[in-house]
Formats: C-alpha cells, sequence, structure tokens
C-alpha cells in the first residue's frame, strides 16, 4: 500500500473538486472555509459541499466527471463509491471515496 501525506491527499481532492465541481480557490477548499469540507482517513474520504448549485442533473454530471477523473488520476486508488446531491432551499453535495491509500496524518 502506498503512503501519502494527508495534506497532500487534501489538496489532490481540492484541486479537482475546484476543476470539475465548484470553482472555488483550491486554498480555501481544502481548507473547508468555503462551504466545501473534505474529511480523510485510510479507509475513506468525505467530501460535503454545502453551496447553491443550479439543478440536481447539472451537478450530478459534475460529480460523475469528478468520479471518473480522480479515479484515472490515482490508478484506481480513490473510487467514488457513493455521491448525490440535493437541490432545495438547503443545498448539499456529497461524494464518499474509497482509498487504498496509507495515509499519513502529518502536517
Amino acid at each position: 500500500m502506498k503512503k501519502v501525506r494527508k495534506n497532500d491527499l487534501v489538496n489532490l481532492i481540492a484541486q479537482f473538486y475546484c476543476n470539475f465541481v465548484n470553482l472555488q480557490p483550491v486554498s480555501d477548499i481544502a481548507k473547508g472555509t468555503c462551504g466545501v469540507y473534505i474529511n480523510v482517513d485510510s479507509i475513506y474520504i468525505q467530501v460535503l459541499d454545502f453551496n447553491r448549485f443550479d439543478s440536481d442533473e447539472e451537478q450530478e454530471a459534475r460529480l460523475q466527471k469528478f468520479a471518473e477523473q480522480i479515479e484515472a488520476i490515482t490508478f484506481g486508488n480513490l473510487k467514488v463509491t457513493y455521491k448525490g446531491c440535493k437541490h432545495g432551499i438547503n443545498f448539499k453535495s456529497w461524494l464518499y471515496i474509497a482509498n487504498a491509500y496509507e495515509v499519513e496524518f502529518l502536517e
């Protein structure tokens, strides 16, 4: 199992999330200061987004593109296992990502 630093994994997820789902500054996504939260452990990664989006269909398409690209760039070591969104009074998108990396929690 390949070892990765938690910060590197968070930054990778933040970059791809910015590229394919929510155009926010990558540093803000990584820090969790813009309504997007990334929780990492050695088993799975949870990404929650509480920002407004236009429609469920468009958001689902963005989440799917993210899933395809993150899996490709990590050669399957990160795989989105569950994703979805809720459009309405409260907005929420979520991704659960299976993690095959051994995470080093060094800062």
